[in-house]
């Protein structure tokens, strides 16, 4: 009799629970509701995505972004066959629901075939963290993340990506089809984007992650590939010797790129070298550091000085620390970088591309006023709103433009002719030769206005 009394009860409690209604985030994603389909037939039940096929893996996404990509579609931002009809149907409430169901799963780690192409993987690679100078190719991984893992709702995780979905994007970006969330990035990263570049980039974000792990070929550096010949160009990376010399330029680009990290006993703020001096103090009228080996010992401000000097000094001046004794480790490895980077530069001749452009003087003072106005409507995305920077992973992905964390006033850019060259030829990032010289002037009137390091 107790036998079957405890049939009867657990018989009821499975029909209890069979007859519980689904979450209205879960029913969307399994069965849909009304005219909107179910989502998992093209993301899957745990939104994994179809890896074969040009739909996205939404797990791993976060729900700030996925509801950010749904408000888009919705309003007419970012239109799309499937996905447009879908969103308008869609409540506030039922956009939220699902999106938190999807935002619960985990993305799985990518599998490795034994077909992989390895040369195409490298390539891939070397686009996704380094970008290419001579093709205007940037640095994906600046904006996604050096695993693209992502940066919260402004910059999607791509890692495990479908391939085909991120070449159908990158392909729809640099026809101008879509715009993205943020000041057209996108448009202006994958422009000079080809299709070759487009299929290496997206195998191997597809890749990132995966099982077993990624394995390179190490690259020759007699097939690497020529840089454009017009005004200095530096050696390419892949040119750095085997040898000690060869291995203090390594240690060198490490401190330019990531100054704090690897010199911290000279550096009190936030910067590294390479935020004033861009890709890696190599992009021509942008600080590069392949110039001063040639200029220097020079005359400035009524002394002979030495590049070591001036050295010492950017760490007291723009990094608000203290200079690096003569003879150190981190000044020696630093000087080595910056002379590999110099090897057939000509000495006593003026070669394009050094220091900053010069920038005509504007009719009318700069407006601080205006220039607030502009740095909401260009820069806050990525400096934030009160120019704190972006931290993600306990490092600085954007860095500060004022406050203690940035650079000081007796530093090159706190100097607003200096600061407004710089900005019309490096910014928006993505997005050089779109300011105005006038509201470049503005922009730099408005941020040395701001509180910094004395």
């Amino acid at each position: 009799m107790r036998c079957a009394l405890a049939f009867v009860l657990t018989v009821c409690c499975a029909l209890s629970a069979q007859a519980r209604p689904l979450s209205l985030g879960k029913r969307l994603a399994l069965t849909g509701v009304g005219p909107v389909q179910a989502c998992a037939d093209c993301h899957g039940v745990h939104g994994q995505g179809r890896k074969h096929f040009a739909y996205p893996r939404l797990a791993g996404l976060g729900a700030p972004y996925l509801l950010n990509v749904l408000r888009s579609f919705a309003d007419g931002r970012r239109l799309n066959g499937i996905m447009t009809p879908i969103a308008r149907a869609l409540s506030p409430r039922a956009m939220g629901a699902v999106v938190r169901y999807y935002a619960a799963f985990r993305p799985a780690p990518p599998r490795m075939g034994h077909h992989e192409n390895l040369a195409r993987l490298a390539r891939g690679r070397s686009l996704y963290e380094q970008g290419d100078l001579a093709d205007k190719v940037l640095a994906c991984a600046r904006c996604h993340g050096p695993h693209a893992e992502g940066l919260g709702a402004r910059f999607p995780r791509l890692a495990g990506q479908s391939a085909a979905y991120v070449k159908e994007q990158l392909r729809s970006f640099r026809a101008g089809a879509r715009g993205g969330l943020g000041l057209g990035l996108m448009r202006a990263a994958a422009r000079p984007l080809n299709d070759r570049q487009i299929a290496d980039v997206a195998l191997y974000v597809s890749l990132i992650g995966a099982r077993p792990a990624l394995v390179f070929p190490r690259l020759n550096p007699r097939i690497a590939r020529l840089y454009d010949p017009q005004g200095f160009v530096p050696p390419p990376r892949a040119a750095v010797p085997a040898t000690p010399f060869g291995e203090a330029v390594l240690r060198g680009r490490a401190i330019f790129d990531h100054t704090g990290r690897y010199a911290p006993l000279y550096v009190h703020n936030a910067l590294s070298c390479s935020n004033c001096h861009l890709g890696e103090g190599r992009a021509a009228y942008a600080g590069p550091m392949w110039a001063p080996a040639a200029l220097y010992p020079r005359l400035y401000k009524g002394h002979v000085v030495t590049l070591a000097a001036r050295m010492q000094a950017a760490f007291v001046h723009s990094e608000n620390g203290r200079p690096p004794p003569l003879g150190s480790p981190v000044l020696t490895d630093l000087l080595a970088y910056v002379r590999w980077m110099s090897r057939g530069e000509r000495i006593g001749v003026h070669v394009a591309g050094r220091g900053y452009p010069s920038l005509p003087k504007p009719l009318h003072p700069p407006s601080v006023i205006s220039g607030a106005a502009l740095y909401v409507r260009s820069c806050a995305v990525c400096h934030g709103e009160h120019g704190q920077g972006m931290r993600h992973g306990g490092h600085w992905v954007f860095p500060p433009v004022w406050g203690s964390a940035s650079y000081g006033a007796r530093s090159g850019l706190a100097r607003v002719p200096m600061l407004a060259a710089f900005l019309v030829e490096t910014m928006p990032y993505g997005k050089p030769h779109t300011l105005q010289p006038a509201e470049a002037y503005d922009l730099a009137a408005f941020l040395e206005a701001r509180q910094r390091p004395r």
